[in-house]
């Protein structure tokens, strides 16, 4: 599974953002990329932590046929919402 977490409120990427699924681990890098490899046939819990933010968590399940739709497991838009936010400030664009 890949992907990028963002801030809520700026639309910044998050460097450093501490990923685990199942036991595998992982960093986001500087534009806020990630890559961690989840099971193919197996529902799995991604957590997304880091500090100053809300942990976020994301549960992915297979499709009917037991595999993850690539489209799902690629390029995914993550956001975190950061502690201190009133969330009044969230881009529109």
């Amino acid at each position: 599974m890949s992907g990028h977490v963002y801030d809520y409120d700026t639309d910044e990427p998050l460097a450093n953002v501490q990923i685990d699924s199942n036991g595998n681990k992982t960093e986001t890098d500087t534009a806020g990329y990630f890559n961690i490899k989840v099971k193919p046939n197996k529902s799995c819990k991604i957590s997304l932590k880091k500090e100053g933010y809300e942990t976020k968590k994301v549960n992915q399940k297979p499709d009917s046929l037991g595999l993850f739709s690539q489209a799902n497991l690629k390029n995914r838009k993550i956001y975190l919402f950061n502690k201190e936010s009133d969330f009044s400030s969230k881009r529109t664009n």
